[in-house]
């Protein structure tokens, strides 16, 4: 009698559980960013029918023709479409991420409602623009406009953030701005080269926006929103405030403050206050926040949810305005600068 259990194609599912065509493939996968190809599946000895079969398990995500992912590996927004760059340009030899894409690739932040379509663009000078329901390959911006990042050719990091800013628009546009000169990917020097060698490209007014009131200070993607939204109020805003005593002994740097007004505002988002460690945590903020108001200081605190929301920021600078005392306040001239055309002050380096 035989004892060999029987052999099940690589396409189906092994009866006591087991799945052939995952098992072949799964190694591959974790070594090579969660993606996989057509042209790689065929090489591991699956056919179109496994990959089909996968796809209907649940296993893999067809993202376009001749390119796959790993499910598991996409859990987030972010990770679904670095996963899917990835599977896109290692399909498609010929082309870059860029945009969006590159954005990413290069560790710049990108709000997560702006990832639903992977950008690339095309390597050659010759290629036109073309539109699919996962992806868009855009024309080629110049020979000198690609590098590598993650492995993968890329647009350079200045295009990376023009390109946001064109696809994605000011909020992600600036994020991505602030976080690249905070990296050291770019300078204000390249953005504005790059601009004025596009200046022909439709929409660029927001881009130029953007590189204008760009800004190295931001810590965080809330902070970059935050001040331009500040700005776009019209209001003078000097990031990262150091705020000192009667005796110039320091008291807090700020995330924010409005010279005019007299108003420091706060970005509430780092700190978590649950538990005992969140317990001192708040208390201290308390004392801190306390300290500020005794110097007479009106105070705002922004969190995620008021950043798409003007008037309701507006209300909150205002309110804190009122509140502001006439204890003395720091010398906006003397600690960070003068009030430039741009409503930004950027403070000593």
């Amino acid at each position: 009698m035989a004892t060999d259990q029987p052999a099940h194609p690589a396409g189906s599912r092994d009866p006591r559980g087991a799945d052939p065509a995952w098992e072949r493939i799964r190694a591959f996968l974790q070594d090579h960013g969660s993606v996989i190809t057509t042209a790689e599946a065929r090489r591991l000895g699956l056919t179109s029918n496994d990959l089909r079969g996968l796809v209907r398990r649940g296993r893999l995500e067809r993202i376009a023709h001749g390119a796959y992912i790993d499910v598991a590996a996409a859990s987030t927004p972010t990770n679904r479409h670095l996963c899917a760059s990835r599977a896109l340009v290692r399909s498609r030899p010929r082309v870059a991420v860029s945009h969006t894409s590159a954005a990413l690739l290069h560790g710049l932040p990108v709000l997560h409602r702006d990832l639903g379509v992977v950008h690339l663009t095309h390597r050659r000078q010759t290629d036109e623009t073309r539109r699919r329901h996962a992806y868009v390959v855009h024309r080629c911006p110049g020979a000198d406009a690609f590098t590598e990042a993650a492995g993968l050719s890329v647009v350079v990091p200045v295009l990376a953030v023009l390109g946001t800013v064109l696809i994605a628009g000011m909020r992600s546009g600036i994020a991505a701005a602030d976080a690249a000169l905070r990296l050291g990917l770019t300078s204000k020097e390249e953005l504005e080269g790059w601009l004025e060698r596009m200046r022909h490209t439709p929409g660029l007014g927001a881009a130029r926006h953007v590189v204008a009131q760009a800004s190295p200070t931001a810590e965080s993607a809330a902070e970059s929103l935050a001040r331009l939204l500040l700005i776009d109020l019209g209001y003078v805003v000097i990031p990262q405030f150091r705020i000192v005593d009667e005796d110039g002994t320091f008291v807090a740097r700020v995330d924010f403050y409005l010279p005019e007004l007299g108003v420091v505002i706060e970005f509430d988002g780092r700190i978590k206050y649950e538990g005992l460690e969140g317990a001192s945590a708040l208390a201290a903020e308390k004392r801190r926040e306390d300290r500020i108001r005794a110097l007479g200081y009106g105070m705002a605190r922004l969190v995620w949810a008021d950043l798409f929301h003007p008037a309701r920021v507006r209300a909150a600078v205002e309110q804190a305005a009122r509140t502001a005392g006439s204890g003395r306040r720091g010398e906006p001239g003397r600690l960070a600068g003068s009030v430039s055309t741009s409503r930004v002050i950027l403070p000593p380096s």
